[in-house]
């Protein structure tokens, strides 16, 4: 049985992300990875085969083949996915099967959010899945992950291997779906609730789990530093676009050290900050580790 698909077109739609569908219903879905809404969306058309002649099975094939084509989509922009320093869910699938067959299952499990049947005949599919929480594309990467194990500890900031950075002055939100895990009870004196590194003006991009460095290669915060639990529930830092913004406090408290970002690594989505400020973070983490329960906050 065969059926024809609008793959350029949908291939060209995606290209030009963040762009935006007004579906049939009144929705507007934000197509490729939007991280504000924490979903992954893709579309896929489908068309009839000539031999159906009957309008209901013209239909029921349209559709089929948007669904094939939504899913197709929808896998391409997942494996592109950059995780961290470079590398791709594609590249992780590679390397683990487990990590393969998880990825393959969540894609699986995306919901049709909407679906229409177009004026020339087509029918429209728009399939979304979620970045973070509960059967999420950071579920299938780190919950299958085996260099994490969710029954120990943080592993002692400092240690992941350096990374080339610039120097300073260099050029280089409904976000989450819960917030982080805050300790319970008073903290002690002179203790810090989180972390907010301000890196307005320096072009910061989001990413799915950014590190921080500091001007002496150190890297200071990142995945290895936190448990994957943590990690799948609202990623390893949140974002605002301003200090102010009320969210915050839920995620790093009402006493959060406040950093400044001096540089920016790794295509603008690793703030970089200075190695006084870097030790500031470690000295801090001794009495709190608030980086453990990934209580961070990197403002735009």
């Amino acid at each position: 049985m065969g059926f024809y698909v609008q793959g350029k077109k949908l291939l060209y739609a995606i290209l030009l992300l963040p762009f935006f569908l007004t579906a049939g219903s009144g929705l507007c879905f934000a197509l490729g990875v939007d991280w504000d809404s924490n979903m992954i969306t893709a579309i896929g058309v489908g068309s009839a085969p000539e031999y159906a002649i009957k309008p209901g099975q013209a239909n029921a094939l349209a559709r089929r083949a948007a669904v094939v084509d939504a899913y197709r989509n929808l896998a391409s922009i997942v494996y592109g996915v950059e995780v961290e320093n470079h590398t791709t869910v594609e590249q992780l699938t590679v390397k683990k099967d487990t990590i393969k067959t998880a990825v393959a299952g969540v894609i699986r499990n995306a919901r049709i959010v909407d679906e229409e049947q177009l004026d020339d005949g087509n029918y429209q599919i728009t399939l979304s899945m979620p970045i973070f929480g509960q059967n999420s594309l950071a579920a299938a990467v780190w919950q299958k992950d085996t260099n994490i194990n969710t029954n120990a500890a943080p592993a002692p900031v400092g240690t992941v291997p350096a990374t080339t950075v610039p120097t300073a002055g260099t050029a280089a939100a409904s976000t989450n779906p819960t917030a982080a895990v805050l300790p319970s009870g008073p903290l002690p004196s002179g203790t810090f609730s989180g972390l907010v590194v301000d890196c307005r003006g320096l072009g910061l991009e989001r990413a799915m789990a950014p590190n921080i460095l500091d001007t002496s290669s150190r890297v200071i915060y990142s995945s290895k530093n936190v448990l994957d639990q943590n990690m799948i529930r609202h990623g390893i830092v949140s974002y605002a676009e301003s200090p102010t913004e009320k969210s915050i406090l839920s995620v790093v408290g009402t006493n959060p050290l406040v950093i400044k970002g001096v540089a920016l690594t790794d295509f603008h989505r690793n703030p970089v900050i200075s190695k006084e400020d870097g030790d500031k973070i470690l000295n801090a983490i001794q009495k709190n580790d608030f980086l453990g329960s990934c209580s961070v906050v990197l403002i735009k």
